[in-house]
């Protein structure tokens, strides 16, 4: 061979083991070039901040969002966007951030996918009320999952606070539309997947608290139900009391007050839109503070609302009406909790200033914070805390259970004992867990600043799901956290691949026969008799007395009217 020939092969060969060449896409919504990580444990490809829709800003403010319309060239899809315009009101003291213009997504794959043909896809939507929160790498990072190695994943930013939740009630401002951004990214990842090497025809839409009411929302949306196949639903669904539907017009006029426009009580909901439209962007984001009766008061201030059947309605009727009714498609379905999900409410007890002035206010507060008839307020208080009218350090564990039991563990059964109700279990299963795990990190101390644990409060489990490299160091293999996250992935990818949970311990497939007392769920946290090992337990314990107690404040069941009682 040519000398010179030989040393261009050689340096050639080099050039392609040293370096890292950046990964590219041509999919029908048009070409990106991603960038490959580091990773844990090994390398895989990132493609940040690919827009989906056209940003929703000047006329596309309070608008249904519109498919993105494209680009020439290839998108640098290197390095992630902007979250959308927020303000954070689960971390106190962080200040507002993020972009309206922020409708993007972004695609991890492992580094190699190729060998493994089309790979199930997993789409992410993140909680936080509807307020907060993002796609962010540094909330919803990757890095577990690619160690995996057997998903394709799929994190997106929608619209948040007023910007995706206002709505008229009327039709001038048709709301919903975080949930119609979410619709879309869903749609984009059926176009456009394939390419990525994922398979459109496996796709599990999973989320966490506010994202997994929306999950459960899209079960029951027409346009949305062909886009999924499986269903992950953590730590929430769209049947929690802090989900129903409000009086929209009543918080739009609030907001508009907090906005500064003059007319907000006398101007029609037309003229109220036109004016929200020449409202700069951050004043917006501090509206929502007019929202909110105190701190996490309530949990979450935006909410869906129902629409009128006009064209591009995300969901026309009460969704607790569709559900009850199993006017749903079915989909196999994976749901839990975490054992004290009440405990990020902590800040109410731990910060004296605030402890004070909730206890004060407690009989306004507490109805607003549970969603429930305050006619109950003194029959909540006597069957949780014997009729103490005060919270403190004495009696949080009764006011996180409180907490628990309404936001999510009672939700939980009535979601369940729905579906079975009306589902094919054989085709279309549900399974349950709680997650127990304690182990180094938790957000407790990131929710209320105090540096204690106080079990496992709501947000832990994702810490094991999706790195968060600001908030907590990669979980090391070899230590219990890293083989607590290896098996809660595992568990996560074995459902997205089958749709069914792997079984380290024998369980009843849940229906109606084996819904006595309640379904079987596992329980994942640390062995007692030796806190080093990891112990994954079957359970079907549920507390009946309190689900027939909240069935009896919402009117499920007959009962007599609350007999009024003061209050100290």
């Amino acid at each position: 061979m040519n000398y010179y020939l030989l040393l261009l092969v050689i340096s050639s060969s080099l050039v392609f083991v040293t370096s890292s060449p950046r990964p590219e896409v041509c999919a029908p919504a048009g070409c990106v070039r991603g960038v490959v990580e580091s990773g844990r444990l090994k390398p895989y490809e990132a493609f940040y901040g690919i827009p989906y829709a056209e940003p929703p800003i000047g006329e596309l403010r309070f608008k249904n969002p519109v498919s993105h319309s494209g680009w020439s060239g290839f998108w640098d899809a290197s390095y992630y966007r902007n979250d959308c315009l927020q303000k954070n009101y689960y971390m106190p003291g962080t200040p507002s951030s993020g972009a309206e213009d922020c409708l993007h997504l972004n695609v991890y794959r492992p580094i190699d996918w190729v060998s493994k043909r089309r790979l199930p896809v997993f789409v992410w939507i993140h909680g936080g009320g509807y307020v907060s929160f993002s796609s962010s790498p540094d909330q919803v990072g990757p890095d577990y999952l690619m160690d995996n190695g057997e998903v394709i994943l799929v994190t997106l930013n929608y619209r948040l606070g007023l910007f995706g939740f206002m709505c008229s009630g009327d039709g001038v401002v048709q709301g919903n539309f975080g949930l119609k951004d979410q619709q879309l990214a869903m749609e984009w990842v059926t176009r456009n997947i394939e390419d990525f090497g994922g398979d459109p025809c496996s796709v599990t839409l999973g989320g966490q608290s506010a994202g997994a009411e929306s999950v459960n929302l899209h079960m029951m949306a027409e346009k949305s139900q062909p886009l999924f196949h499986r269903a992950v639903m953590s730590s929430g669904n769209a049947l929690a009391s802090f989900a129903y539907p409000i009086d929209f017009e009543a918080q739009m006029r609030t907001a508009a007050k907090a906005c500064g426009i003059q007319d907000w009580d006398t101007a029609t909901t037309v003229e109220l839109a036109d004016e929200f439209k020449s409202v700069p962007g951050q004043i917006l984001v501090e509206a929502v503070d007019s929202l909110i009766a105190f701190v996490l008061v309530p949990p979450a201030p935006m909410r869906f609302c129902i629409e009128d059947d006009w064209e591009g309605a995300f969901l026309s009727e009460d969704p607790l009406t569709v559900w009850t009714e199993g006017r749903f498609v079915q989909k196999p379905i994976l749901t839990g909790v975490t054992s004290n999900e009440g405990g990020s409410f902590g800040i109410l007890v731990a910060n004296g200033t605030l402890n004070q002035a909730y206890n004060e206010d407690i009989d306004h507060l507490l109805p607003i914070q549970l969603d429930f008839d305050p006619r109950w307020t003194c029959e909540v208080l006597k069957y949780y805390f014997g009729g103490i009218v005060s919270i403190n350090v004495a009696n949080e564990d009764d006011f996180f259970k409180l907490n628990s039991d309404r936001l999510a563990i009672f939700p939980l059964t009535d979601l369940v004992r729905k579906y079975i109700q009306y589902n094919d279990v054989h085709e279309s299963p549900i399974f349950l867990y709680e997650f127990a795990y304690e182990g180094n990190y938790t957000f407790y101390k990131y929710i209320t600043g105090f540096d204690e644990h106080k079990g496992v409060v709501h947000l832990d489990d994702l810490i094991y799901l999706f790195s968060m490299r600001p908030l907590f160091p990669l979980l090391e293999p070899g230590t219990l956290d890293g083989e607590m996250s290896d098996i809660y992935v595992g568990a996560m990818v074995h459902f997205i691949q089958t749709g069914k949970v792997k079984e380290w311990t024998s369980f009843r497939p849940c229906s109606l026969s084996t819904s006595k007392p309640f379904c079987d769920y596992q329980v994942f946290k640390k062995s007692p008799k030796d806190p080093n090992k990891i112990l994954i337990s079957t359970s079907n314990s549920i507390d009946e007395d309190m689900v027939k107690f909240w069935k009896m404040v919402d009117g499920i069941i007959d009962v007599k009217e609350p007999e009024p009682c003061p209050l100290n």
